[in-house]
C-alpha cells in the first residue's frame, strides 16, 4: 500500500485487519533527479501554482477558486500572480470567477514532466487543496522542487505532510487557505524554510 491510510481503508473495505508483517507499505516514488530542489528567491513566494485534474470534486479545485476571492479582497492581491493548470469537465464552471482578474494564467490543458518541471521553477506556492489523498505524488514533485505545499489536513496528508514542511489547513477550510498565502507574503523567512523543509522531507521519505 502507498501509505497506512491506504491500507486501513482497504482492509475496512474488505473487512479485514492484517498484522503489519502482512503487508507493506511503500510510496509512490517521487523522483528528485527530475524535480531537483532549487533555492527560491524570496520573491517567488508571491507566485502560486496549482496543477490539478478537474474531474472530480476530490480534487478540491472549488476551494482553490475560493481562496483566490478571499485573497482578492486584500490590498496586496495585485502584487500575487495565480497559475491556474488542468483539464476535465469541470475546469469551465470552477474556474469561471476567476476570469476577471488580470494575475490569474487559467489554462485549460494536461502537462507534461518536463512543463511541470519549468513551472515549478518560474513558481513559489503549490496550492494544493484536496478532500481525499493517499499519498499526493504531484504535491511531493512540487515540494522536492522547492515549493511551499498548502493543503488540506486530510486523508494521508498527515503521513506525508507536517507543519514544519508544509503549510496545512483543516478540512473544507478556504478561508485559512487564503490566510497560509497571506502568512508567506508578509514572511519571507518562514517561506524558506517550508521550501527547504518540505523538499527535505520528499527526499528523506519518497525518492
Amino acid at each position: 500500500f502507498v501509505s497506512q491510510y491506504f491500507a486501513d481503508e482497504v482492509m475496512s473495505d474488505y473487512g479485514v485487519e492484517l498484522s503489519p508483517d502482512r503487508y507493506s507499505i511503500i510510496h509512490n516514488f517521487i523522483d528528485t533527479d527530475v524535480f531537483q530542489y532549487q533555492e527560491k528567491d524570496p520573491e517567488l513566494r508571491k507566485k502560486i501554482l496549482s496543477i490539478r485534474p478537474f474531474a472530480s470534486k476530490t480534487y478540491a479545485n472549488d476551494l482553490t477558486v475560493k481562496a483566490i476571492l478571499e485573497l482578492s479582497k486584500e490590498p496586496f492581491f495585485n502584487e500575487l500572480s495565480f497559475s491556474i493548470i488542468g483539464d476535465g469537465p469541470l475546469f469551465d464552471e470552477v474556474t469561471e470567477p476567476l476570469k476577471k482578474f488580470d494575475n490569474v494564467r487559467l489554462e485549460k490543458k494536461f502537462l507534461n514532466r518536463q512543463e511541470i518541471v519549468e513551472e515549478h521553477k518560474k513558481h513559489g506556492v503549490f496550492l494544493v487543496p484536496t478532500r481525499m489523498d493517499t499519498q499526493g505524488v504531484s504535491r511531493g514533485e512540487a515540494m522536492a522542487s522547492g515549493l511551499v505545499a498548502i493543503t488540506n489536513r486530510v486523508a494521508a496528508i498527515p503521513e506525508f505532510c507536517s507543519d514544519e514542511d508544509t503549510m496545512l489547513v483543516e478540512a473544507e477550510n478556504f478561508k485559512d487557505l487564503a490566510i497560509k498565502i497571506k502568512e508567506l507574503y508578509y514572511n519571507d523567512r518562514s517561506f524558506q524554510e517550508l521550501s527547504k523543509n518540505g523538499s527535505e522531507r520528499v527526499c528523506m521519505q519518497c525518492s
